[in-house]
């Protein structure tokens, strides 16, 4: 245990200094709007919509992610709509690895083709034990760890400003749950004058 934590703090202290070499990639994401599911095994029972603001610091290979945003959610089958109805704001910190928001030619000129394909690592906090997915008989856990993938698309129109379409899942260690959101992340950006 102690060994696989060492090398995945080495690894992704390997993937700052290259950010940091390279210089960063900075995207401000304003927002993220997204359907979404906090338990795929019960989908038809909760689902509903999100919101989220993030600051991404990255490489063409890399990405570490602050934000927070919240959840709506809500049983579709039950027949008092209010009294199922459930607000989850949430904190994270995110890390992955993989393709994020490059393409073959790693730069961000306009009228091209970008995409995200990554594997990525978090911390999660909701504020809201009530929006937590737990088992039966076991108390909602608000700090969470979670594994990841993420996949998103997007064509350059404009370097600063852009929208991508993106799906991700994500493996709730503690309450043993997939979540699952796909919507749009409108972004800036905040280095696009500069070198990419």
């Amino acid at each position: 245990m102690l060994k696989s934590s060492f090398f995945t703090l080495l690894f992704f202290t390997a993937l700052t200094l290259q950010a940091q070499y390279g210089g960063p990639r900075l995207f401000l994401d304003v927002p993220s709007v997204y359907f979404h599911t906090p338990d795929v095994e019960n989908i038809g029972r909760r689902l509903g919509a999100g919101a989220e603001v993030a600051m991404n610091v990255g490489t063409h290979w890399s990405v570490a992610r602050l934000g927070g945003g919240t959840t709506f959610t809500f049983d579709p089958k039950a027949e008092d709509f209010n009294k199922t109805t459930l607000w989850g704001p949430y904190a994270l910190l995110e890390a992955g690895a993989g393709m994020y928001r490059s393409n073959g030619n790693q730069c961000a000129k306009n009228h091209q083709s970008a995409f995200t394909a990554i594997g990525k690592v978090g911390m999660r906090y909701d504020f809201n034990s009530k929006a937590v997915p737990v088992s039966d008989g076991e108390s909602p856990n608000q700090f969470d760890f979670t594994l990841g993938v993420e996949l998103g698309y997007f064509y350059i129109r404009d370097v600063f400003r852009n929208m991508d379409l993106v799906a991700s899942a994500n493996y709730h260690t503690q309450a043993k749950t997939v979540s699952v959101n796909f919507g749009f992340k409108f972004f800036l950006n905040l280095r696009a004058n500069s070198r990419d």
